[in-house]
């Protein structure tokens, strides 16, 4: 089973890295995230940022936020300037108000005309973090600069769904962690500590949506992504996702999407 390759950027026992964007052209293999949220913000640049099934026109200067699970890579035909800023979610556990809106932000910011410039923040945030001992507190407090005025910045087009419920985000945490194993809601309730009822109420409540769609959806986001990025069959998937029969996983993916696994396959090919 050919799986998408997972890039580790930061190491395990870090939280938080900053590094200018690579100044070359050469396209990159579609890629996961590790366990950590990154903020690109470019200055320069042009061609197109593919993020899970969406094509993003590299338009500067631009701000892309991502999550981890999301799968993307890059193809510029012009050398890209700018800043890549990752981080794990404990690093923002002294901010709980602005790490909670993380989720609300969109893929893509344009900053084309807009009055709002990152530069500076990113200067001083890369500045303190080449120091020789870098202070935690202040690289800290800089990201938190930055995440605010993010989150004041209009999402046109590319606005996630705004979901800002602790219990919620961290339902959806677990569903990141443990979907392949676990797809009934009755874990992910014990697991918060709540009802199954509870959970649902509140997951409606914010999403309109039940409980169980969440997961749901991540099985199916996650099937799309290695339908796209690998050549692995579709019965591959089906046991990799922990499906025991195939023929299960194709009826799940039909009933979700009107397409068989082998259909879609072959709609994105063309």
């Amino acid at each position: 089973m050919k799986e998408i390759k997972v890039n580790r950027k930061i190491e395990l026992n870090k939280q938080f890295k900053i590094s200018r964007m690579k100044e070359v052209i050469k396209p990159t293999v579609p890629h996961k995230h590790d366990g950590y949220f990154e903020i690109i913000y470019l200055t320069d640049g042009a061609g197109v940022h593919q993020i899970d099934e969406d094509n993003y026109p590299v338009e500067p200067p631009l701000l892309f936020c991502m999550s981890p699970g999301h799968v993307h890579c890059w193809e510029f035909s012009k050398i890209p300037k700018g800043f890549v800023c990752i981080f794990k979610d404990a690093f923002l556990s002294d901010f709980p108000e602005i790490k909670l809106k993380f989720t609300q932000f969109a893929t893509k910011y344009s900053l084309i005309n807009k009055k709002q410039s990152f530069q500076r923040e990113f200067e001083m945030l890369m500045e303190e973090y080449l120091e020789e001992n870098p202070n935690l507190n202040i690289l800290k407090s800089y990201l938190n600069i930055i995440l605010w005025k993010i989150a004041d910045l209009p999402a046109g087009e590319y606005k996630k769904t705004a979901i800002a419920n602790e219990t919620v985000t961290r339902y959806r945490n677990l569903i990141e962690e443990f979907y392949v194993s676990e797809k009934k809601l009755a874990f992910y309730a014990d697991r918060l500590q709540i009802t199954k009822r509870v959970l649902n109420n509140v997951v409606k409540k914010e999403t309109g949506r039940p409980a169980s769609s969440l997961i749901n959806e991540h099985i199916i986001e996650e099937s799309k992504r290695l339908l796209k990025h690998t050549n692995n069959s579709v019965s591959e998937i089906a046991y990799h996702l922990n499906y025991s029969d195939p023929s299960h996983f194709v009826k799940f993916f039909k009933s979700k999407t009107n397409l068989t696994p082998g259909e879609f396959r072959a709609k994105i090919k063309n």
